[in-house]
Parts: structure tokens; sequence; C-alpha cells
């Protein structure tokens, strides 16, 4: 079984908990608990506070639109979980510009349900926390097997074999070399022998 298979069966038989989701999106993978009780929001903000986190309200003003108009504008997040935030970044998360979080809770737009959306491990730790409910880590990656270099193969050049010749056929041979006279040089001519008689 897989980690995220664990997850979604440990989870998804705890009284509250209506669904649990794996959400895809193209800036990265999200865990979604849906819970058909509100959330104890004290209790929460303990949770948040031991691990090092906030929680910052967003979404204060396009959540006050008419609902056909926030439907368009917010998509439900009213708290963001951070691990730092300035005054500057406060504000800017009630106007409806939400900071990079650990965790998010909304409220479905058309029920009444609250989703606590973990936007990574540290959120879903922190979601595990809360629901009172073991964390074991994610096994790490498996390490990338790295073949072994292989040494280099020498190049052997092949050594002149002599071709065997027929047994029958005479050694060949090579004409004779004959030098040129050289143009440029006065050729002497050998003296005659004078025939001797007897």
């Amino acid at each position: 079984m897989s980690q995220l298979e664990q997850r979604l069966a440990e989870l998804r038989f705890i009284d509250g908990i209506e669904k649990v989701e794996h959400v895809r999106f193209s800036t990265g993978d999200q865990f979604w608990v849906r819970f058909i009780r509100p959330l104890d929001m004290q209790k929460l903000r303990h949770v948040v506070k031991n691990r090092g986190y906030r929680m910052v309200k967003f979404g204060g003003l396009p959540s006050k639109l008419p609902r056909g108009l926030g439907e368009v504008l917010w998509n439900g997040v009213t708290h963001v979980i951070v691990k730092e935030i300035s005054g500057w970044g406060r504000f800017t998360s009630s106007l409806g510009f939400e900071p990079d979080g650990i965790g998010k809770i909304a409220v479905d737009l058309h029920g009444p349900f609250q989703i606590f959306m973990a936007m990574n491990e540290d959120g879903v730790q922190l979601l595990y926390d809360y629901l009172g409910v073991k964390y074991v880590p994610p096994p790490p990656p498996p390490k990338p097997v790295v073949a072994a270099a292989k040494p280099p193969i020498p190049v052997v050049k092949p050594a002149a074999v002599p071709v065997p010749r027929p047994p029958n056929q005479a050694p060949a041979t090579t004409p004779p070399v004959v030098a040129k006279a050289d143009p440029t040089t006065p050729q002497t001519t050998p003296p005659e022998e004078k025939a001797t008689t007897t």
C-alpha cells in the first residue's frame, strides 16, 4: 500500500470527516480533508503555534461580496497557515492576495462543510497533529542508481599476418631497378676493346 493510499484510509473513517481527497494541481499536489462539523479553531491555533507557524485570516473583503460575485473572486479560503508574515502581508491577505503557506482552511461555497487543505508534507503533519492521529513521514525517495563507470576498452590493432602462398608457386620477384641517366651530366662511353687475334 502506498503512503498516499494509507493516508486516505487512515483519515477516511475518523469521526467528523466527510471526505478525503488527493487533489492534483499544476503548482503541486494537495491533500484535502472535508469536515462535517466546524473545526475547533482554538485547538487548531494551539497546534499551529506549537509547530512554529501562524494562522492568518484570508479573503475578508471578497467574502463580503454578493454570492455570485464572491464565487468569481473568492475561492472560499478563510485562513492560511504560514511560517512568517509581515504586517503588509496580513493586509494584502485580507484583500484576497494569498500568501505562500503550508495549509489553508476553506468553506465550501455550495455547502456547510469546512475543508482543510494541506499544501505540502508539513501541512499534512499539522493536520495529523490536530486530529490526534500518529503521523508517519513518507519514506525517502529512492537514491538514483549510478552505474559504475566501465573501464575504457583498449583499442588493439591487429598484427600483420603473413599471407601463406601455395607450395608449388615460385616466389615473387621484383623487377630490377634501372637507374636513369641524369641528362645534365656528360656520359662517358666505355672504351672499345680491341679484338686480339692469335
